[in-house]
């Protein structure tokens, strides 16, 4: 079974992409079989107001990401390669984990989602109320960990 993985940022042109490079490193070093992961990113229209509505546009869509970004990733032996794009409904349908870069990116895919219909609604929370179990059961098991090796907050 796939499992994908979804970063999404402003223009898709700096964080996104290096989530997504970096995210694609640690699988490819770590995993056995990195074809068990679908990996991508995309971005919420970079500023434009209507991204996601028919005839909307994105500004820096199939831009490669921010010069600054690649060279710094490279520093460190990451490869960006992919070029922005926004997100798109379908998105929401085929990736198991959206992870957005900041609190203005969730709203922007939840006004999103709003508009394009209740089906894309319920899977977006469907996906968090999962999200959060798991987010809540991991820090459950790590506090566990913590204090059994004697460390406390």
């Amino acid at each position: 079974m796939t499992v994908g993985v979804l970063f999404v940022c402003l223009g898709n042109i700096c964080r996104s992409p290096a989530a997504e490079g970096v995210f694609k490193a640690i699988v490819h070093k770590t995993h056995d079989t990195p074809g068990d992961f679908r990996i991508d990113s995309c971005g919420t229209g970079g500023g434009s107001s209507n991204w996601y509505k028919p005839n909307g546009s994105s500004y820096h869509q199939g831009e490669s990401s921010d010069g600054r970004m690649k060279k710094e990733a490279k520093k460190r032996g990451y490869h960006l390669t992919s070029r922005s794009r926004p997100l798109v409904p379908d998105d929401l349908r085929t990736f198991d984990h959206i992870i957005c870069m900041d609190g203005n990116n969730v709203r922007a895919v939840m006004e999103a989602a709003k508009f394009w219909g209740p089906d894309v609604l319920d899977l977006l929370e469907d996906a968090c109320h999962g999200l959060y179990a798991a987010l809540s059961d991991s820090a459950s098991k790590q506090a566990n960990n913590t204090a059994e090796i004697g460390f406390h907050s």
